[in-house]
């Protein structure tokens, strides 16, 4: 099945349903923090190679946390680890980028420098959610994720000791819960921890919660808000 081709400056995204069976819906359009937002609340995700044109993909089925019912497995790293939310996220994406972006092997992993500033602007506006990871004071790892509504986006999970992704992970979903998200979206491979279980849900399913999630948010993503 073919995909669309979006213009610059087009806002909004077809219906994911339109999407191809590896899940590709849409190429091209503007990469912005507002856009970004606009693709999760359709159920839709960007995934691409770095000196390609954007992708956007939603593929069925999806794979997600549910943070209610997410059983935290036993960890032997509570002693080892402490975990802070949002005070070192710059940190944070400069250890994502040392990790992901392989010269040699440039991939959709790579954390470009345009990402880097669109997820900063998105930190400014309290729409990301970054757990981070200290073993004797230094960032060992972390998780982070955009918020829309009542669900987060999964982006990155990091690591340089064993152990400190899924422990950013499972302490990401308490506080996620704590805070009334209810799904995390783990589609993006650079979200999940191998050592975890997720869920599977229907395409239908996602996207209509992504829709219903959206609608309490604060700001309208039909504007120029962001």
């Amino acid at each position: 099945m073919p995909y669309f081709e979006l213009k610059k400056g087009e806002v909004g995204f077809p219906p994911a349903h339109f999407a191809d069976l590896d899940g590709l819906l849409a190429v091209g359009g503007d990469m912005t923090a507002s856009q970004l937002v606009r693709g999760y609340q359709s159920g839709v995700y960007y995934w691409h190679h770095p000196m390609k044109h954007v992708k956007w993909w939603s593929p069925d089925p999806r794979i997600v946390l549910e943070t209610n019912t997410f059983s935290a497995p036993a960890m032997n790293s509570e002693s080892v680890f402490t975990t802070s939310v949002n005070t070192r996220f710059e940190e944070l994406l400069r250890l994502c980028q040392r990790l992901n972006n392989d010269k040699e092997a440039m991939g959709p992993a790579w954390l470009s420098e345009r990402m880097f500033r669109i997820f900063t602007e998105l930190f400014e506006k309290g729409r990301i959610h970054a757990q981070e990871v200290v073993c004797k004071g230094n960032l060992v790892g972390g998780f982070f994720g955009v918020c829309v509504g009542h669900m987060c986006f999964g982006e990155y999970t990091a690591e340089t000791i064993p152990g400190a992704a899924a422990f950013a992970l499972v302490h990401a979903v308490e506080a996620l819960r704590d805070r009334g998200i209810e799904w995390i979206d783990m589609q993006k491979e650079t979200a999940r921890v191998n050592s975890l279980e997720y869920k599977e849900i229907s395409r239908l399913s996602f996207v209509d919660y992504c829709r219903r999630a959206g609608e309490g948010d604060q700001e309208n993503l039909n504007t120029a808000a962001l």
